[in-house]
């Protein structure tokens, strides 16, 4: 879990995104630790010196992704671009919080086409409350082809709480962009993914112990191919701080619960749509997916991530 340095906000483009400033000197005195840090490309919630969350939607490296961590400067996905002395540098195409689908109408966006997952159009709004909701409008394409799937995602970032607790609210609609159907095409994974930290893997020589899966039903590092409402990544920090991740899956969400994706030796997490068969997209109806990442600053419980879990399904869409 590595401290990023940030270097200073260079101007904004407006066409790019608006975006609603945060003067420190309008703020309380205990909230003028947090500063919002913008350019064309990415928008930065700074505590202090330090990173808590990133979103970044450069058109010249394609796909979107978010990095987040805690209050502290720690943080719980890998840094992308990957540093070159990274103990985890393994699949390179995993950039921290992000979407991509593994096929469409049989042509690889994973692996390949990092540019096709395309962020036309940026839209940021950030509160005095450090809040923010960031749309985007996404074109799925192959190299210098019209998109054959649009894409309108709606994130919406909490503020952190006194704990530095905070959630990420995730929804996506998706439409063909012609008269024909799309085909997002069976595996195992794809979609929503998390790639977290390298030290989330455990140190031996300290006898850190590796974070550790669970699910709504209890299961330990046993979801990989099964259901579930959420899963939670949770464990200690370099530095002994306890800390956790959930993913929460929308009953809404065709096939929920979803089936999960994990990996133990580089950590990931995903709930995959389209894990046991493909998802046609006809032209005249849109996918909807919401999802909630909830980041926990300190330690929490199964039973504290189930009444939030709870909660989500309970509120309105956005």
């Amino acid at each position: 879990m590595r401290r990023l340095p940030i270097r200073p906000t260079f101007t904004m483009l407006a066409l790019l995104f608006v975006a609603t400033p945060v003067v420190a000197a309008d703020l309380p005195a205990a909230d003028q630790t947090f500063v919002w840090q913008q350019t064309e490309t990415n928008l930065t919630l700074m505590h202090g010196e330090r990173m808590v969350w990133q979103h970044v939607h450069d058109r010249r490296t394609g796909k979107p992704f978010m990095r987040f961590g805690l209050l502290d400067g720690t943080e719980l996905t890998r840094p992308w671009p990957i540093p070159d002395d990274y103990p985890k540098s393994d699949h390179s195409w995993h950039k921290a919080l992000w979407w991509s689908w593994k096929s469409i109408d049989g042509v690889n966006y994973w692996e390949q086409h990092q540019e096709g997952t395309d962020p036309v159009d940026v839209r940021v709004q950030t509160f005095d409350d450090h809040s923010a909701k960031i749309v985007l409008t996404i074109h799925y394409h192959q190299p210098n082809q019209p998109p054959v799937v649009k894409e309108t995602r709606n994130i919406s970032v909490s503020p952190p709480d006194e704990g530095g607790n905070y959630q990420i609210d995730w929804t996506a609609e998706f439409t063909a962009a012609s008269a024909q159907p799309v085909v997002f095409g069976q595996n195992s994974y794809g979609g929503l993914a998390i790639r977290f930290s390298a030290e989330c893997c455990g140190n031996n020589e300290t006898g850190r112990s590796a974070w550790v899966f669970r699910d709504d039903l209890e299961r330990t590092n046993q979801t990989n191919d099964r259901q579930a409402r959420w899963v939670s990544y949770s464990g200690q920090t370099p530095s002994g701080r306890d800390a956790a991740v959930a993913v929460f899956d929308h009953p809404e969400n065709p096939r929920h619960p979803a089936f999960w994706q994990l990996r133990n030796q580089y950590p990931y997490l995903n709930p995959s749509l389209t894990c046991r068969e493909s998802f046609t997209l006809e032209p005249d109806r849109a996918l909807v997916l919401r999802y909630r990442i909830a980041i926990f600053d300190g330690p929490t419980s199964p039973e504290k991530i189930e009444e939030l879990w709870k909660s989500f399904v309970q509120e309105r869409r956005p």
